[in-house]
């Protein structure tokens, strides 16, 4: 389905939450997405503005289908599929609670289509949502974001690692002490990055896609050292 296509799906629901498969992902859309945080849990949405859509914006919600027992254990299944979950919302779902929901949940980033181009990456296949996927998460800070924390002990040259967006990885600062056991300092800050990295990446709220492309980030990272 296009995101033009969740967007009509929604369009007049007012007693269903509907779940889409996306990898190893549950994603709920507008309305359902709405339900899910207002009745079910709090999950924090994502509200993209789309060129499919016109500039048009597209909300939604995802959890791992790992924890569907507990977010969804208390709900009554409506009808189920391969690939789509359909749910009794808890309460009717209201269009001018669900519009203002909406209008309040802040707009993503500069979107991956933006800060892939600012690091000169291309785009990989579409995702099922009709985007284009890019392999970065969705917020890119500004250079002035990103700490540079103070490390101790000499440290030798370290080549930067392949700009990621979402939280920033930290660099150490280059010394001109010769480094004392150069191979294991600097797989050891390779690793450093690299698990920082992984701790500040919030699975629940990316697409597979995203996942797979943290990951081969993560691998070059590691390979690099």
């Amino acid at each position: 389905m296009t995101s033009r296509d969740f967007i009509t799906a929604e369009a007049g629901n007012t007693e269903r939450i509907v779940l889409y498969r996306e990898g190893l992902f549950w994603k709920a859309y507008e309305r359902s997405a709405f339900a899910v945080c207002t009745q079910v849990r709090p999950f924090r949405p994502t509200k993209r503005a789309l060129k499919t859509l016109g500039g048009g914006q597209l909300v939604s919600i995802g959890f791992p289908t790992r924890s569907e027992a507990a977010v969804l254990g208390g709900l009554e299944r409506m009808a189920e599929g391969e690939n789509r979950l359909v749910l009794a919302a808890p309460r009717p779902i209201a269009a001018k609670e669900f519009e203002a929901w909406k209008a309040a949940v802040p707009l993503a980033g500069p979107g991956p289509a933006k800060c892939a181009a600012a690091h000169g990456a291309k785009p990989a296949a579409p995702t099922e949502a009709g985007q284009e996927a890019y392999p970065t998460p969705e917020y890119c800070p500004a250079p002035a974001e990103i700490p540079a924390p103070a490390v101790s002990g000499p440290v030798g040259p370290v080549s930067p690692a392949l700009p990621l967006c979402g939280p920033a990885v930290p660099v150490p600062p280059v010394s001109s002490v010769p480094p004392v056991y150069g191979e294991a300092d600097f797989s050891l800050t390779a690793a450093c990055r690299a698990a920082d990295s992984l701790k500040n990446f919030n699975l629940a709220e990316k697409t597979p896609m995203e996942c797979m492309m943290f990951i081969s980030e993560l691998k070059k990272i590691l390979a690099n050292r």
